[in-house]
């Protein structure tokens, strides 16, 4: 990126881009070979997120505005002597005047694009809070940078939470971020000459902070943690691109580390889901974080994505419990010979050379009368129904509740009898008492 951006975009969109820009590419100013041609003096290049800055410039009467080399006399308005005389034959900036700020020797303008990775302060206005010319009153701490806490036209009002050299100012206090920090706060300002390190409270990928936050530690496996905790140092996070880039959590020795998909998929009890989790990203899950009661799940299909809605169940951990064929949740299964239920206690399928019963609740060798094999399930036929133990297939009319003909037939008897009392009582009510 140019360090004079497109402005079609209005301010807050590029604002809010530059600070990506600089997150992502480790928020950090790195000494660099200078790739642009813009008279940077040898090895005074500096990348700020993805835009090369330069330090010092090559020829003298030149220094650095915005990151590039520019005249004098096109830089008088902008850049002094740091006894605020006119430039004369010097390579950096000594102070920096009206809507500019120190950084890293040059002076850069407020709400700028390159400005903007470093400063979050827009143009100069009266009465704002930028109020004070030559120096940036906010620094972007998204982006990477803390304030000094002696900030001045002089020197530099913002420096990088990983800068380990520092800014020492006027031959006093030198203030110095962490190695490897993404995040930090400013430290309290030194009452003399001294050394004071920011708090860091971010590393990059691959580090944490330590508990001084004065230092950020190695993740032990950091070719593929993207972040580890501070106790035991055990990943939390692994980075989406590395080889093994799925979190494997558990209670066994391997937990809390970076696996492949094989290697979480060996044994089929846990598998792969490439949801991005914002805490802790790729994630290698036991089955049963995907289907409760699971203990062993399988992809449901070879071009599945890898995703909790996307795995079947093919073993239960309760033991008396059993999968359904769909494999989406696990059932109460006691049927004897039953592979599978679609509900409690209800078989959907059974082992091998036996049938579903018409009740779906027992496996048999062969369908009863009345009824059709459909794939292993016997299924009674139209106007035929289970009887209560759900072996046999009976008419719909058919008694079923066990009682013996005679008993049906008294029954029948009481009934009639009741039913004629009813109409006998309702005719002496309404004409015998009508006439009387």
């Amino acid at each position: 990126m140019g360090i004079f951006a497109s402005r079609i975009l209005d301010s807050g969109l590029r604002r809010i881009s530059m600070l990506l820009i600089a997150f992502y590419l480790g928020l950090t100013a790195l000494a660099a070979q200078c790739k642009q041609v813009q008279n940077c003096a040898a090895g005074k290049c500096e990348m700020v997120g993805g835009t090369e800055i330069c330090t010092e410039c090559a020829t003298n009467g030149n220094v650095p505005i915005n990151g590039e080399c520019t005249p004098k006399g096109n830089a008088a308005d902008k850049c002094k002597k740091a006894n605020g005389n006119e430039l004369v034959d010097d390579k950096t900036c000594g102070k920096c005047e009206n809507t500019y700020f120190m950084y890293k020797g040059g002076c850069y303008q407020l709400g700028s694009d390159v400005a903007l990775l470093v400063c979050n302060d827009q143009t100069v206005s009266p009465g704002g809070r930028n109020a004070v010319a030559g120096v940036c009153t906010e620094c972007n701490a998204a982006g990477g940078f803390f304030k000094s806490p002696e900030a001045a036209d002089t020197t530099d009002s913002c420096i990088s939470c990983s800068d380990t050299t520092g800014v020492q100012v006027n031959g006093g206090n030198t203030y110095k971020g962490v190695e490897n920090c993404v995040v930090c706060a400013a430290p309290e300002r030194g009452t003399g000459n001294e050394n004071k390190i920011a708090v860091c409270e971010s590393c990059l990928e691959g580090f944490f902070v330590a508990s001084n936050k004065a230092v950020c530690t190695r993740c032990t496996d950091n070719d593929n943690c993207a972040k580890c905790d501070a106790g035991e140092n055990k990943c939390t996070k692994c980075k989406a691109t590395a080889n093994k880039p799925y979190l494997k959590k558990g209670e066994t020795e391997d937990s809390n580390t970076c696996v492949n998909s094989n290697e979480c998929t060996t044994d089929k009890t846990y598998f792969t889901d490439d949801t991005d989790d914002p805490t802790h990203g790729k994630m290698c899950k036991k089955c049963s974080e995907g289907i409760a009661d699971c203990k062993k799940c399988a992809p449901s299909s070879p071009s599945a994505l890898a995703t909790v809605s996307a795995i079947v169940c093919t073993e239960c951990t309760t033991q008396t419990n059993k999968p359904n064929v769909a494999g989406t949740g696990c059932f109460t299964c006691s049927v004897d010979g039953c592979s599978n239920c679609s509900e409690n206690d209800v078989c959907e399928k059974c082992g091998p050379n036996k049938k579903v019963s018409p009740g779906r609740k027992s496996c048999v060798d062969s369908c009863p009368e009345n009824s059709i094999d459909d794939n292993s399930v016997c299924t009674c036929n139209d106007g035929y129904s289970p009887d209560d133990a759900g072996t046999s297939c009976v008419a719909a009319s058919t008694n079923k509740s066990g009682l013996s003909t005679g008993a049906i037939a008294g029954i029948s008897v009481a009934v009639v009898v009741v039913v004629a009392g009813l109409v006998g009582f309702l005719c002496w009510w309404f004409i015998c008492r009508g006439k009387a």
